[in-house]
């Protein structure tokens, strides 16, 4: 497909097939259309694309990105003070504790004016991501290091070794920490628990950080749901408001690429059973609603939680530490566990991307599009019970764990 084709494909499917059109409807579409030409470059036709993409103010669900790209090899961290570096690869140019002032030659404010189309979100903490994606492509940019003004021109990382995405330990005799950084990583989140479980049965306090946590399946973070709950309680017994429902959107398109999607999961040696029997019932529910546009599920949570009941042999006290880099079904952990009486949730607000979910992607060649097929009845984001602003100190020490261990011990 050409890049007018291209385009032309993507503004029908977000049109008439993506959950948003029942609320959002993006940018007038033509005045990018205009800009394209087939002898544009393809980081332009790429900037332009997420640039119409942003206009629906979806964070991470609804994406337009080629299917081969160079890793980051940083992370950065936007707030109303300034873009901070809390991490780096040496070979990037970047340093760990950097504050980026300008990007080729223009200071922030103003390179924000000039780019603002590109920008997904109005909250400056959630637009860390578009930040990294212009610091990636820039000629040039500006750090203060250690005092000092250094100008830093970005080099590509061919390839990055990820650290492990789970992790568990004890912090003291009381306490118990567990990191999921991810909700889709069958074979270790099961290592994770078969390890963990039997020490959550004794120890007194549990500490759960999903502060970056890049979401996935819901149904692997159910098995903690006895150890939160109260003892002999379900969750017809919180006083939450509930709200776990939700709209599915099926159509043609829809239906084939979800198929598609379904297909390679179960195809995976890894799913366990309890995935490869909910996928089974998506499956059927694709076939038979596929013309139906708009369908309720889920709406009572017994539907979803009825069986989970709170054991006896559980942590007295859990925190869940969280953060903007919290999102998806991430979202939807911290939003379910502080609805429940022994949960206290510390950090900042997650994403906040629990609006529409269910992705699916359309492929078109080099690139592929992400979008979501369904839109949360409850339609609201997740506020922690102890908020604790970001500051600078952070990249330093974990201020966040050092709250969390003198809450347990008061």
């Amino acid at each position: 497909m050409n890049k007018l084709a291209i385009f032309d494909a993507v503004v029908k499917i977000l049109t008439q097939d993506s959950s948003t059109k029942k609320d959002i409807s993006g940018a007038n579409p033509e005045k990018f259309r205009q800009k394209i030409s087939e002898d544009m470059s393809d980081a332009d036709f790429q900037y332009l694309m997420e640039s119409h993409v942003a206009s629906f103010g979806v964070l991470s669900h609804i994406s337009f990105h080629p299917k081969k790209s160079h890793p980051f090899g940083f992370r950065l961290r936007s707030t109303p003070h300034g873009l901070y570096v809390v991490d780096a690869y040496e070979e990037t140019g970047l340093q760990k504790g950097d504050q980026i002032v300008a990007i080729d030659g223009l200071a922030l404010p103003v390179f924000f004016e000039e780019h603002k189309d590109f920008f997904v979100s109005k909250t400056v903490e959630r637009q860390y991501m578009d930040w990294a994606k212009l610091v990636k492509g820039a000629a040039s940019i500006e750090v203060i290091r250690d005092g000092q003004s250094l100008h830093v021109v970005v080099a590509t990382v061919s390839e990055v070794v990820n650290r492990s995405a789970f992790e568990a330990h004890f912090i003291n005799s009381d306490t118990y920490y567990m990191r999921m950084e991810n909700f889709h990583d069958e074979a270790g989140i099961a290592s994770l628990y078969e390890s963990s479980f039997p020490k959550l049965a004794k120890v007194k306090y549990l500490i759960i950080d999903v502060r970056i946590n890049h979401g996935g399946s819901d149904s692997l973070y159910f098995p903690l749901f006895p150890y939160a709950l109260s003892v002999g309680k379900g969750f017809k017994d919180l006083n939450g408001d509930g709200g776990f429902g939700m709209e599915i959107l099926y159509t043609p398109t829809n239906v084939a690429h979800r198929l598609k999607q379904f297909e390679n999961h179960l195809a995976d040696p890894a799913i366990s059973e309890e995935s490869k029997r909910m996928i089974e019932a998506f499956i059927k529910e694709l076939e038979v609603n596929q013309d139906k546009d708009y369908q309720t599920y889920g709406e009572d949570e017994d539907d979803y939680f009825g069986h989970f009941i709170g054991l006896e042999e559980a942590p007295e006290k859990i925190l869940v530490l969280s953060d903007v880099t919290c999102g998806s079904s991430g979202d939807n952990f911290v939003d379910i566990m502080r609805q429940m009486p022994k949960v206290t949730v510390i950090g900042r607000p997650t994403m906040g991307i629990l609006d529409y979910s269910n992705c699916c992607v359309a492929d078109f060649g080099d690139y592929e599009l992400l979008y979501p097929t369904s839109r949360s009845l409850a339609d609201k984001g997740v506020l922690p019970d102890i908020e604790i602003p970001w500051t600078p100190e952070h990249i330093e020490r974990d201020v966040d764990l050092a709250v969390a261990l003198d809450y347990l011990a008061k």
